[in-house]
């Protein structure tokens, strides 16, 4: 159970902290790219039982790289273009995989030098599972000793539209991720459509295989309004992850750290 986006702002940081105390959150991954990265990590790290792992960024805030280092990640302003121009950019040879490899070691370095392993990975919005990113992710986690990446299979086919281009883009990248373990399946809480009640989500304990599921959990801010586009959707997943019946249908145990 793994809330995508610490250090986005500090409202999301304090919404996923809160997730972890009080809910059924295991596991968080961190955003090295925005302001509140630093602070937000020293914060999870101060909590035992929460596994921070990072979440790779190429969409969303500026590079931990020099933007001169990795131009075709980067508009004029030096920020990460954001997901339609990336996905174009990608898609049309724009995007040199040499950056894209320089990004990713700096990310993880930064996390590194900030305490966290970073032996958990994945991605803002799922560009990892971009077959052409998921080349240069495959090929560093096993250098830089990653020991899980996500992967985005669905637990049973679907024709909603976002949660089965996730499954279908994952499988196409599956070849490339091979050398590092990962979920047998994923679900995103958020995207999920119909949203799912707490006894929805307990139900999806009965599944077999290791399955992971994401959700993004957070109190609004100024920060956060001006950082990104996801905003309301945060305190419903806050409050889901809080629920009474969901913690006591998983418990502590069913829940595990991806990396343990």
């Amino acid at each position: 159970m793994t809330a995508d986006d610490l250090g986005l702002s500090a409202g999301v940081t304090r919404g996923i902290l809160e997730a972890h105390r009080r809910g059924v959150v295991r596991s968080t991954s961190l955003l090295v790219t925005f302001p509140s990265a630093e602070e937000s990590t020293a914060l999870a790290l101060a909590e035992p039982d929460l596994e921070v792992g990072l979440h790779i960024d190429l969409v969303g805030g500026r590079p931990a790289s020099d933007p001169s280092a990795v131009p075709s990640l980067c508009d004029d302003d030096g920020r990460f273009y954001p997901l339609p121009a990336f996905t174009r950019r990608l898609f049309t040879g724009r995007v040199r995989p040499a950056e894209l490899a320089a990004e990713l070691r700096a990310q993880a370095a930064r996390a590194r030098a900030w305490g966290v392993p970073a032996l958990a990975w994945d991605s803002h919005r799922h560009v990892h599972l971009m077959p052409p990113v998921a080349r240069v992710v495959g090929s560093l986690a096993v250098e830089l000793g990653a020991r899980w990446v996500r992967r985005g299979r669905a637990p049973q086919m679907t024709i909603a539209p976002r949660t089965l281009a996730l499954h279908l883009s994952s499988a196409v990248s599956e070849l490339a991720l091979r050398r590092t373990p990962g979920n047998t399946w994923f679900l995103d809480l958020t995207a999920a459509r119909p949203r799912l009640d707490a006894a929805a989500v307990a139900l999806l304990a009965m599944r077999t295989g290791v399955g992971e599921l994401a959700a993004h959990p957070g109190y609004l801010d100024d920060e956060l309004r001006r950082a990104d586009s996801l905003v309301a959707e945060r305190e419903y997943d806050l409050e889901l992850l809080t629920d009474p019946l969901l913690q006591e249908a998983l418990g502590r145990d069913a829940v595990v750290w991806r990396v343990h």
